[in-house]
């Protein structure tokens, strides 16, 4: 079942028009990308996708390899999607990462779009 976004992109001031970065965890990347097509037209913008199959084997989705992502953009990503794809278990532990990262960077005004389904 399709996932259908609705983003209410609200006009920046001229000092704030920095793009917001976007980070994405799926199971292809190429499916990860397609996330980006509902935040077209606004400041927000795809910096980084996590996959599971698509990267070779040393770039693939683990807690320390999303920490290195998310901890190395500037600026700091203030949005993480986690892919339909993604088990419980995974998303529960890159949520923990997420978190973790957004605390020690003291990241502000940040959302988690969590769209994965067990069972």
């Amino acid at each position: 079942m399709p996932v259908k976004l609705i983003i209410d992109a609200v006009s920046p001031s001229p000092l704030t028009m920095q793009a917001i970065n976007i980070v994405a965890l799926g199971a292809y990347r190429h499916v990860a990308a397609m996330m980006e097509k509902p935040f077209e037209h606004t400041l927000y913008r795809m910096a980084a996708i996590v996959d599971l199959n698509s990267s070779p084997e040393s770039f693939t989705y683990s807690p320390h390899n999303l920490g290195v992502v998310l901890y190395s953009l500037h600026p700091p990503p203030q949005v993480f999607i986690i892919g339909a794809a993604i088990s419980e278990s995974m998303a529960e532990e890159s949520i923990a990462v997420w978190e973790d990262s957004i605390k020690i960077r003291g990241t502000q005004d940040t959302l988690l779009i969590n769209v994965s389904v067990e069972g």
